[in-house]
């Protein structure tokens, strides 16, 4: 064995990366690569993927025949480790007949966990991982079981996200960005639109099981438009002025960790405890009228903003840069199996 294998057990292994979430399992493959290592990314079929549970459910036959080729291209391959990202594609790591890790980013555990069937099937999968990597801190709740072989990892974010940011001076268009889930809280959000929509420009995502209703209440307040690509989120995030994230689980999502890396100024329910250690630079507001309050006495202080701005970039760089990521990965990977 040469001394760099010694130092480093990754070296001269093969990964495969196994599912793509927000872009999050591509950049994965890329950092590992540019690190030196031997990563393949293999994406998966998502038929179905924005239906109800319900409609997911009738359609699993069909997305587990699309899943079979891959399945047996990855148990055919010389691959030492397997990540999968999202929990509820957990089972591919027992069928693939190699050592596997599951990569959780919060919609899958929360609803996974309600539903007593993905229930058992996420805890036999986790169960068999070698470990489990998990997003935001809010998440360890769900984990408590397998807490010895759990590893918080933050989405990473590319460095382009950082590049050629002009920081607004006013507060005049506002992207509500953050999927309309009932977990995220945006009736709060909404419940606002009546009042911001006197002095700012605000626009929607259709995006979730909430965006027909609130559409048809707020269509004339709030301009809906459809996702995009993860490659044009960046300039989308450019056409606007602040952003309003999620305000129910209090954690920083990717949403708005993109936005902060844009010099964005996030509007958001922050749950402090989660981030004791270093408390990000958002404005937390609780309710629809801190959220008001807060967009008010922002709108034209562009030296606040500028502060909030430069504060938000720095933050997200030093908490969700490449290296900060490659090395909890380095320790997720290399720590002895765990029941």
């Amino acid at each position: 064995m040469s001394e760099s294998s010694l130092s480093d057990p990754l070296q001269g292994k093969r990964i495969a990366i196994v599912n793509d979430v927000a872009g999050v399992g591509s950049l994965q493959a890329k950092i590992l690569n540019a690190a030196g290592y031997s990563a393949d990314f293999i994406d998966l079929p998502k038929p179905g993927a924005s239906w109800p549970l319900y409609a997911k459910f009738l359609i699993l036959p069909v997305r587990v025949a699309r899943y079979v080729p891959i399945i047996w291209r990855i148990r055919r391959a010389n691959y030492d480790l397997v990540h999968i990202h999202f929990v509820s594609q957990g089972f591919v790591g027992q069928l693939v007949g190699k050592p596997y890790f599951i990569h959780a980013h919060g919609h899958d555990l929360h609803t996974n966990m309600s539903n007593p069937l993905l229930r058992w099937a996420s805890r036999r999968a986790m169960r068999h991982a070698r470990a489990i990597f998990y997003v935001t801190p809010d998440l360890a709740q769900y984990l408590t079981e397998f807490r010895s072989k759990s590893y918080l990892l933050p989405n990473p974010l590319e460095p382009e996200f950082f590049e050629n940011v002009q920081t607004p001076t006013k507060v005049r268009k506002v992207l509500i960005f953050t999927r309309l889930y009932p977990v995220k809280g945006p009736e709060e959000i909404f419940e606002a639109a009546p009042r911001l929509a006197k002095s700012v420009d605000l626009t929607a995502i259709s995006w979730g099981p909430m965006s027909g209703r609130l559409h048809e209440k707020f269509g004339r307040l709030v301009k809906f438009i459809d996702r995009v690509p993860h490659q044009q989120v960046a300039s989308l995030i450019d056409g606007f002025d602040a952003v309003i994230g999620q305000m129910k689980l209090g954690i920083l999502s990717l949403s708005e960790l993109e936005a902060m890396a844009r010099g964005r100024i996030v509007f958001m329910r922050l749950d402090q405890t989660l981030y004791a250690d270093d408390p990000p630079p958002v404005v937390d507001v609780k309710s629809a009228d801190e959220l008001v309050a807060a967009v008010e006495r922002l709108q034209n202080d562009s030296d606040e903003l500028r502060r909030l701005s430069n504060a938000g970039r720095a933050w997200v760089a030093r908490r969700h840069g490449l290296e900060s990521y490659l090395k909890v990965l380095r320790r997720g990977y290399s720590d002895e199996p765990k029941a």
